[in-house]
């Protein structure tokens, strides 16, 4: 158990930190600039923010160099963040996907809106090496491990004032 605690924290610790923190800002300048896609529809909306996103990539550098003191490597700092980029990449790919299907910005989209970072931080770290097929136990686990943390995490941030939906 504690082997895995330890796997999960240098794995997803940095993606979860990147995908929390933009919601502790209140980003002001979108990432589309307001603009709509071929389709006349928003390209992402105004939840993507350019604050967003400083705050999220932030969030998983801080959280990768606890992850590198913790495995005492500075490796993990660069695969943290690289896996936290992509973490933010795959939350911003989901947007687009969203706004394409016609959804306005906090209506769900399940499992896409719990595991959309996820999932781009776990091809990350397979592309570093860091998760490879041995650990397919650990990575189906964990996925289940944080769609239930992403549903708690955002009823909380509701309930907080912090975001406007609970998904």
């Amino acid at each position: 158990m504690v082997e895995y605690i330890l796997w999960f924290l240098t794995i997803y610790g940095p993606p979860m930190a990147s995908n929390g923190f933009p919601v502790l800002v209140r980003g002001e300048k979108p990432l589309d600039k307001g603009k709509n896609f071929i389709d006349n529809r928003r390209i992402l909306g105004d939840g993507k923010t350019v604050e967003g996103l400083a705050a999220g990539l932030l969030g998983g550098y801080t959280a990768s160099l606890s992850v590198a003191a913790l495995r005492e490597s500075f490796f993990y700092i660069l695969a943290g963040l690289a896996a936290s980029a992509a973490a933010l990449l795959g939350d911003i790919a989901a947007s687009f996907i969203k706004r394409r299907l016609g959804l306005e910005r906090g209506a769900p989209l399940p499992l896409v809106d719990q595991l959309d970072f996820m999932v781009a931080a776990t091809l990350t770290y397979m592309a570093l090496g860091l998760i490879g097929p041995g650990d397919a136990g650990y990575v189906a686990y964990s996925f289940i491990i944080v769609a239930a943390l992403h549903v708690a995490s955002n009823n909380i941030a509701y309930i907080l004032g912090l975001k406007q939906t609970r998904w």
